[in-house]
């Protein structure tokens, strides 16, 4: 059975009606937007252009956003464990730039569930659901790990974005019936045009070189024996973006074929090689001068993370503060966030139109 984007999900009653429209956004640091600034996080843009040119002003579009970053599509027996074990709640929510893996984007839909109820809404009212979601089960540091087999990349890819996902949509579904679900998709992580320099550095600043030694470590003859691994990273990317793309749409398609009705749609990444990390046209935050990032909310994750990992020293869970404090390197940027969120009012527009007599 073939969905196409005609097939016969009532979205009429969502775009259309005096009711306001409910928004809802779950996920990893892709779709909270790590490191931006809130007006320029792509599901804030999102959110206007619904409700300044998709409504046209006659619907106001409220927002939940539950995601943060390093969230996990669920958690492990392992991280479970460990929480309860330290007392510590699989529930409770952190600043959202700390890259921690709970609460899960499982967890996530059930504290919107609770906060709708809250409002004196019901779970019928949601509209929309935005989502990433699989990238962190795997880990972007795996993912481009030279080391690594490919072979077994793909497996994990395949599990955590395709059946992993497929069971997350269920949920979703299940708990929200009547809204739309917008899977967005991932980027490229870096590519033969990124700078084999730049890779280096963020490595090297990554797992704590002294910063006087870098320039020794990181020079043009350095940079030859590093070439090797950039290539090899370089492939794995490639087989992140290709097969998270085709496990995505898969998890989609399984849920919609499923329900005998589109429910979800895959959104593709607009952000392609020559834009990944390092390269001259990059989409991606990076490095700044003396170890600092150049996203916005360097400083407060510098304090936050000290923060938030000295309250779970109890946790017997590895919790790294120069990776919480780094982890808005690889991340769209402001130019990128608005790439993203051309490319989802495409989807939208089109999912939402033909499936509407009018708005």
């Amino acid at each position: 059975m073939v969905l196409t984007e005609r097939s016969a999900f009532p979205l009429s009653r969502i775009v259309t009606g005096g009711k306001d429209f409910e928004m809802l956004v779950v996920g990893d640091s892709v779709i909270w937007g790590q490191g931006l600034n809130e007006k320029d996080k792509f599901y804030t843009l999102t959110k206007n252009w619904l409700e300044d040119v998709y409504f046209k002003g006659s619907r106001k579009v409220n927002l939940i956003n539950k995601s943060h970053s390093g969230a996990r599509l669920f958690l492990s027996e392992k991280e479970i464990k460990a929480l309860t074990d330290a007392e510590k709640s699989t529930d409770k929510f952190y600043n959202q730039e700390m890259n921690f893996s709970f609460p899960s984007a499982k967890t996530q839909i059930d504290a919107a569930s609770r906060d709708y109820i809250s409002e004196g809404k019901s779970a019928e009212d949601v509209n929309l659901i935005m989502l990433t979601g699989g990238l962190t089960d795997l880990g972007s540091s795996y993912i481009i790990n030279p080391f690594k087999k490919n072979k077994k990349l793909r497996k994990k890819i395949d599990k955590y974005c395709n059946h992993m996902m497929f069971r997350f949509l269920e949920h979703a579904n299940q708990t929200f019936p009547n809204a739309l679900i917008a899977v967005v998709g991932y980027f490229p992580m870096l590519s033969n045009k990124s700078s084999t320099g730049k890779i280096y550095n963020f490595v090297l600043e990554r797992y704590g070189f002294p910063r006087p030694t870098k320039p020794i470590m990181n020079n043009i003859f350095t940079k030859q024996f590093f070439k090797p691994l950039h290539g090899k990273m370089t492939k794995r990317s490639r087989i992140w973006l290709k097969n998270s793309n085709i496990a995505l749409q898969t998890a989609v398609n399984r849920l919609n074929k499923k329900l005998g009705r589109q429910r979800a749609i895959f959104v593709r990444s607009p952000i392609v090689e020559e834009q990944s990390f390092g390269t001259k046209n990059t989409l991606l935050f990076g490095m700044a001068k003396k170890g600092r990032t150049n996203d916005f909310m360097y400083d407060l994750r510098r304090v936050e993370c000290t923060k938030a990992i000295n309250s779970l020293k109890d946790v017997k869970l590895k919790f790294k503060k120069r990776d919480c404090e780094l982890s808005g390197v690889g991340h769209p940027n402001v130019e990128g966030s608005r790439a993203y969120a051309k490319a989802i009012q495409q989807r939208l527009r089109i999912a939402l139109s033909n499936n509407s007599p009018q708005k």
